[in-house]
């Protein structure tokens, strides 16, 4: 088995909304794809990022799109991924509409809870099995999940399916899907967190049901959006940063321009080095936060970690994304075992 987490067949990233999740799937898939491997990158129900991201001009939807070479992208939603495995199920899409569209059969589908999520992950999982003249369509399939509440739930479909449903063509879907699911040889759970307090407490959490409900283990962590340490303890940035703070007086007002000219109405200042002071003590600031919680996930988590700067610009495409990736690339090469 190879120590690359980035040579597994399916790689599930997670964790809660607005940390990035997509942003690190993206750069995990452009690493699988300069790897040589063919690559599908997944999500559901998503606003799309992907054609961005990679300087496309097509959108990502339920079609699959190329974005560069050895990496594809789709963005499929539950009715879509319904039909493709109903398809797979059936054969013959005259025999899926049949079923699958009939009137009383569209009724008896909307009551079933979670079939929507079982859609979707029964899709990704399909992906990860299709051959083409005998051989892997995708050597990897990564899953861009929801936020992690969403993702316990829908990691929990197949094993609810085992418990509840007689023998047949589900159950033995989710069979597979669970036999995949933990299988470390196959497949790779990626966490991502910021190193803030909110984060940081459910990807605890998160982490703790994954092993406790589903006898899931995640194989890395990702912190994203660390913020730069411009003002090390003890530096001469420190030292200057500290001296400038203490010649801006009325530190109570949020506007480094009042702040300035509030003695007299004159500036102690120049209000242009108000303003780079304040922006300066807040990154100091936000490193200080990063570097309480860094601590904090260190002590908690005994799998692999990597960061991710937080990135100075006003949005993401191709060359961040390549910057993200190769960042990532060497972090997830594990060392060999004895």
């Amino acid at each position: 088995m190879s120590d690359n987490l980035l040579d597994r067949r399916f790689i599930l990233v997670t964790g809660k909304g607005g940390v990035g999740r997509s942003t690190v799937a993206a750069s995990i898939a452009a690493a699988t794809a300069r790897r040589g491997r063919k690559t599908l990158l997944f999500q559901a129900n998503a606003n799309d990022r992907y054609a961005s991201f990679f300087g496309h001009d097509t959108e990502v939807g339920p079609e699959m799109v190329r974005l560069r070479d050895n990496l594809h992208a789709v963005n499929t939603n539950p009715a879509a991924a319904l039909e493709e495995y109903g398809l797979m199920v059936l054969r013959f899409r005259r025999v899926y509409r049949m079923v699958f569209e009939n009137r009383i059969t569209k009724y008896f589908l909307r009551a079933i809870p979670g079939l929507d999520d079982y859609s979707i992950i029964g899709k990704a999982w399909h992906h990860t099995e299709e051959e083409r003249r005998g051989r892997p369509i995708w050597d990897t399939v990564v899953f861009d999940m929801p936020a992690s509440g969403h993702s316990l739930s829908m990691l929990r479909i197949p094993y609810v399916i085992l418990e509840t449903v007689p023998e047949g063509p589900l159950t033995r879907d989710a069979r597979k899907l669970v036999s995949l699911m933990q299988d470390p040889a196959r497949t790779s759970l990626v966490l991502v967190t910021l190193a803030e307090e909110m984060p940081t407490n459910e990807a605890v959490e998160f982490a703790g049901s994954l092993r406790r409900d589903l006898s899931l283990a995640a194989s890395h962590l990702v912190i994203n959006q660390v913020y730069p340490d411009r003002f090390p303890a003890g530096s001469a940035e420190a030292s200057i940063l500290e001296r400038l703070i203490d010649h801006v007086p009325a530190r109570q007002s949020p506007d480094p321009v009042t702040r300035a000219r509030a003695d007299g109405g004159r500036p102690t200042i120049d209000a242009d080095v108000a303003a780079v002071t304040a922006h300066a003590e807040l990154a100091a600031m936000r490193r200080q936060l990063n570097e309480r919680y860094l601590g904090r996930l260190t002590d908690s988590f005994s799998i692999p970690q990597s960061q991710l700067p937080l990135l100075f610009v006003p949005s993401l495409g191709p060359d961040e994304i390549e910057t993200l990736s190769r960042k990532l690339e060497p972090a997830f090469e594990r060392p060999a075992k004895d």
